[in-house]
């Protein structure tokens, strides 16, 4: 039980760092004039290909087969998972992103109340705490020169952004799919955004080539970093710990972003920036302190209840 709780705040934490990675693999490739929906194609269909590469590699394919019950939990899972990108990407079309991205880490928020609302999971003070170290964080992060704009319309589709991705984490746990391994449901997820994206690029008429070999070997990169390693370990994490600690365990997400932004594009690291990142290191060690004390408190009441 306890490797299995070490396990799942591990693999949380590698899921929202790797995810992180979006920035440093996609930016220099929309930079070439690569639009957004041929991007994520190309990123969905590389991750679920490379997925299924690496379980016939290890004698698995066949795990990847879905039974008829599981189906429908499924394509809800690859639409949720394919129209969180997509507001997000609208989004940016109406807010600076560096807001939109702070805004959109209320997905813990909306996990926790989904949590509780349907399912009765209590929140302990650890986790409150740590939840709300974790916001002041993500929002130090955040710089603004002053000129960046509030649209309604931006703030709507940011937190219809974060609702689905808080929804698609409940449903991982909540459904039969909880069982599932990470590579299957990571797999069947990416082919149902593909067809998505496959139709949103006119069913491949409107779909750009990566026009260098250095854009492909990005591309290649995106599939397998911050997709198929985030994806897996998310489903992983969800299994050992649960959905709220896996939502703020994605914390680690923007630090990644940051780091890259400041070691790989020469972005300036700023005292409020640091703060932040200490921050957000810290929330995630009172999570798993706090987590580990009540369930320490949980074993020895069960053993006096035995006795």
């Amino acid at each position: 039980m306890y490797r299995d709780k070490i396990k799942g705040y591990f693999c949380g934490a590698i899921s929202g760092a790797s995810y992180g990675l979006i920035p440093l693999f996609s930016l220099p490739v929309m930079q070439q004039g690569v639009d957004f929906d041929s991007l994520l194609l190309y990123r969905y269909l590389l991750a679920a290909a490379l997925l299924a590469f690496i379980m016939a590699v290890r004698g698995r394919f066949a795990a990847l087969s879905l039974s008829r019950d599981e189906v429908p939990f499924v394509l809800v899972l690859g639409l949720l998972y394919a129209f969180s990108s997509i507001f997000m990407f609208r989004a940016f079309d109406y807010m600076a992103t560096g807001l939109v991205s702070t805004m959109y880490f209320v997905y813990p928020v909306f996990t926790a109340m989904i949590m509780a609302m349907f399912y009765g999971e209590k929140m302990s003070w650890g986790r409150v705490l740590s939840l709300v170290m974790t916001l002041c964080g993500v929002g130090l992060l955040y710089v603004s020169d002053g000129s960046d704009r509030m649209s309604l319309i931006g703030v709507g589709l940011t937190f219809a952004t974060a609702l689905f991705y808080a929804v698609y984490i409940v449903i991982t746990n909540q459904s039969r799919m909880r069982n599932s391994s990470g590579s299957k449901v990571a797999f069947w997820s990416l082919v149902v955004g593909s067809a998505v994206f496959f139709a949103r690029t006119g069913f491949g008429e409107n779909l750009q080539a990566i026009p260098s070999l250095e854009g492909w070997c990005l591309v290649l990169l995106l599939a397998f970093v911050p997709t198929v390693v985030s994806c897996t370990s998310l489903v992983l994490s969800i299994r050992y710990v649960g959905s709220t600690i896996t939502s703020i365990l994605g914390a680690m997400e923007p630090v990644t972003a940051v780091l890259c932004g400041t070691f790989v594009f020469g972005e300036a690291m700023s005292l409020r920036i640091f703060s932040g990142i200490m921050i957000i290191i810290a929330a995630v060690v009172v999570l798993v302190t706090s987590d580990q004390m009540v369930a320490r408190r949980r074993a020895k009441s069960r053993r006096k209840g035995i006795s």
